[in-house]
């Protein structure tokens, strides 16, 4: 015997109350407020691993350099930050770090020299543009030790190290690798900031990765490190600006950290 049909039952959602869905709000409100930090964190940490990334490729690149160069460091009017990547708004080239990455050496577009780019570059160019971002305007994100790669003689922009800049001069025409000390303390180049964090008279700018006074650095034997940079310090116990052993001694008697 067949059981009599049954007719189709509609089924009702309920509406959920106004305190039903205000608990809905305030729990999701309260889920995001727990992710979001954690997620930002996330990004921060992605951001300095590309970043360190980066910094072994380029000082690998230089190591390459440097043994078709005579272990000669290339050095000019800006090297330290024409070295590498793209042209820029600057429209500079040519690049000479760049063959040793796979890359044309004076290469137009931004695209395909990603290697230059740190992703948590926020720009802050001083003297040039404040609100582009490094790589965008100069080509690059990385700025090299001005004391390995940069012009033959640096400027007297502290009358107290004048003695020691002196002397600096007198040994930074044609350097070479043989004439450097302490390849793992000695830095070789790291985030653009780092440099104005450095100097004396420079501006401090924005630091890229979330942590006052600190930048990520390639050391001249190609570990990389976040460091703190020390305002006026040449010779720290952690890394070395100053690449001459005989002139550390005068280093630390001149030196003076700033505030």
């Amino acid at each position: 015997m067949t059981k009599p049909a049954h007719g189709h039952r509609r089924c009702r959602l309920r509406a959920l109350t106004l305190v039903e869905l205000l608990v809905v709000v305030a729990i999701l409100s309260v889920l995001l407020a727990v992710m979001i930090p954690s997620l930002r964190q996330a990004r921060i940490m992605a951001h300095g691993v590309v970043c360190q990334s980066n910094l072994r490729q380029l000082a690998f690149g230089w190591h390459e350099y440097l043994d078709d160069h005579h272990e000669r460091f290339y050095q000019g009017i800006n090297a330290n930050l024409e070295y590498g990547g793209w042209e820029g708004m600057v429209q500079a080239s040519p690049r000479p770090l760049n063959p040793y990455l796979g890359l044309a050496a004076d290469l137009k577009a931004a695209e395909g020299a990603e290697v230059f780019c740190c992703p948590a570059d926020t720009g802050g160019v001083p003297g040039y543009a404040q609100q582009e971002k490094a790589f965008r305007y100069l080509g690059t994100s990385y700025q090299t030790n001005i004391l390995l790669i940069g012009q033959d003689a640096i400027a007297f922009w502290d009358q107290r190290c004048q003695a020691l800049h002196e002397k600096i001069n007198v040994q930074l025409k044609d350097l070479t690798v043989n004439r450097i000390c302490a390849p793992s303390k000695l830095l070789l180049l790291g985030d653009y900031g780092w440099v104005n964090e450095w100097m004396t008279y420079a501006k401090r700018r924005t630091e890229w990765h979330h942590r006052d006074c600190h930048h990520n650095l390639a050391f001249m034997d190609g570990h990389v490190e976040f460091l703190r940079i020390r305002k006026g310090q040449y010779v720290t116990d952690d890394y070395y600006v100053l690449p001459f052993g005989e002139l550390h001694g005068l280093a630390r008697q001149v030196q003076e950290e700033l505030p």
